[in-house]
């Protein structure tokens, strides 16, 4: 089966080649026997027929045999002749010449008293003599009344022997008989004529001695394979290739054999299965041939594909797969060209994107190598402040040095307690530097803060609405809010930053909500946060702004909802 396997021609000529000779062997065979069970009902039918025909003039013979006793037996003179005493010849004769009309082309009848033929209807000379304690006046005597068939046993032979029909029709001390006896001869005149010429048949009696034997059954053959099968207690059609039919001719205990040869014999059966044969064989050239072609013609696209994939995992983006065709191998063609155009987009994207988060990162690299020296100074000028009883300055120092060494952290993620806590810081220091025109006011549930997030998202989003919505308020307000929410099967952290200020402007309401990069580079803050949210976590995050019908703008930061920085952070 390895063998096979190894090659896509040889596993299409295996399958082709199995199931063509089912479909020729099976079919073929299947045809055959059909054939031969439709040939054997049809020849059967026949049979029936021509052994019914046979059956029938056989029968006629035999009514008209008994018909001729009957009349006889109710004949007066006929009867009366059969006693002793002298009588008229001339009236006997007459009566019994009236009486046998009906059998006197095929058979003689006979009158006896005792053993002695006292009238015959034979020509010249009377029958023999016949014992009393033999042969068919013994059987007629046994069976008075009765009509008795039975073989002349003077003459009878291996190939058959007259057919006598007897019966007693005169009691008294002497008895008086009947007697038809047909010949061999005549029995043959009479059924040969309706017999095929490859048929025979047998008339018989109950031990299978024979009257007549017809057409291919002259030879004996069939009758003794018949009585030996008979007597070894086996099927009588035993050991025969030909039909044969046993039926008995109505009550007269005599059995009517009918032979035919078989519907088809062995010479056409053989060459059906040679036809098979040559079929079978044929069919394994054709599969051959059809499937070096068809394999060719699969095999082909199926290489082209094999080498564009080859190039494609060697790392050509670039690789195309041409092929002039209009099935589903045309179909992957043009998949597989789809899929290489997306995967080489795909690389590119995450080359630019890897880039972008390189270029971020070294500009936060840059933004730090100054910050330790400002913390350092700042924490100076905070103890300076405190000395000289100055408030102002060492809440602003200490303020800004909490947001100092938020930034400087190598960590890139933060609880949001730690966040909220930084735009505390932010906002000390906006309130000094805008005489406490605002306030801000932090509505977060203490489970929602221990949230993770990117560090540094909120306070450009807190500074833009000081400096933008605030401007020209005597008493702005600040509200910032966080909530977790399940949505579309996602666990979500949305933050709220709201402001009652002037409100957002048209343009950058819609260039946030539609991410347009180009209109958002002049709000460096706003940009990072949605440039920094979309690199971590995917586009559908990120920030969007609303602007509610009362007034002022509020900005909505969508995050997963984590409890641990990303992997790789």
């Amino acid at each position: 089966m390895g063998f096979v396997r190894q090659s896509f021609k040889r596993q299409m000529f295996i399958t082709f080649l199995a199931v063509t000779l089912i479909l020729v062997i099976g079919g073929g065979i299947l045809t055959v026997q059909g054939f031969q069970a439709r040939i054997r009902a049809d020849y059967e039918l026949r049979d029936f027929k021509q052994e019914a025909m046979i059956e029938k003039e056989l029968g006629e013979i035999l009514e008209g045999v008994e018909g001729t006793i009957d009349g006889i037996a109710t004949n007066a003179v006929l009867t009366d002749s059969l006693s002793k005493g002298r009588k008229n010849a001339l009236n006997i004769y007459t009566a019994l010449y009236e009486e046998t009309r009906q059998v006197r082309d095929f058979a003689v009848v006979d009158l006896y008293l005792g053993e002695i033929c006292m009238y015959s209807t034979r020509s010249g000379y009377k029958s023999a003599k016949l014992p009393l304690y033999y042969s068919v006046l013994k059987e007629a005597s046994d069976n008075e009344g009765k009509v008795i068939y039975t073989l002349d046993s003077g003459d009878a032979s291996g190939s058959g022997g007259a057919l006598m029909v007897a019966r007693q029709v005169v009691k008294g001390d002497v008895p008086g008989f009947v007697v038809i006896r047909i010949e061999q001869a005549e029995l043959e005149s009479q059924l040969s004529g309706l017999l095929n010429a490859n048929d025979g048949f047998m008339l018989t009696n109950q031990f299978l001695r024979p009257f007549c034997l017809l057409g291919s059954a002259k030879d004996k053959t069939a009758l003794t394979l018949i009585r030996e099968n008979f007597f070894g207690g086996e099927l009588y059609n035993k050991g025969f290739d030909s039909n044969v039919y046993i039926n008995e001719i109505g009550t007269t205990g005599l059995l009517g054999i009918y032979i035919t040869p078989p519907a088809l014999d062995e010479t056409a059966v053989r060459a059906g299965y040679q036809i098979i044969i040559f079929l079978a064989i044929a069919s394994v050239l054709i599969c051959l041939f059809v499937a070096n072609r068809l394999s060719n013609y699969v095999s082909k696209p199926i290489s082209v594909l094999a080498q564009g994939m080859k190039r494609f995992r060697k790392g050509d983006f670039d690789a195309k797969i041409e092929l002039e065709r209009e099935d589903e191998f045309e179909q992957l063609a043009v998949g597989f060209n789809k899929m290489t155009t997306q995967l080489k987009d795909t690389m590119e994207e995450r080359v630019q994107a890897e880039r972008t988060v390189n270029e971020t990162r070294i500009k936060m690299m840059q933004a730090q190598l100054n910050p330790h020296f400002l913390y350092n100074t700042l924490d100076t000028i905070k103890w300076v402040a405190k000395a000289n009883n100055v408030p102002e300055v060492a809440t602003m120092s200490a303020s800004l040095a909490g947001i100092l060494r938020t930034s400087i952290s190598e960590k890139q993620f933060c609880k949001l307690s730690q966040e909220l806590k930084l735009i505390e810081n932010y906002c000390d220091i906006q309130r000094i530097r805008f005489d406490d025109k605002f306030d801000i006011t932090i509505d977060v549930p203490m489970e929602v803060e221990e949230a993770v997030i990117p560090k540094l998202i909120l306070q450009p989003i807190v500074e833009n609405a000081i400096i933008h919505g605030m401007d020209e308020m005597d008493n702005g307000h600040i509200y910032i809010a966080a909530m977790r929410q399940q949505q579309d099967g996602k666990d979500l952290l949305k933050i709220s930053v709201q402001d009652d200020g002037k409100g957002i402007s048209d343009e950058m309401l819609t260039a946030l909500n539609t991410d347009d990069t180009k209109t958002l580079e002049g709000h460096l803050g706003l940009n990072n946060v949605n440039t920094i949210i979309r690199l971590y976590y995917g586009k559908e995050y990120g920030v969007m702004a609303i602007r509610p019908s009362e007034g002022g703008t509020v900005m909505i930061v969508t995050l997963p909802y984590l409890e641990k920085a990303p992997t790789g952070e």
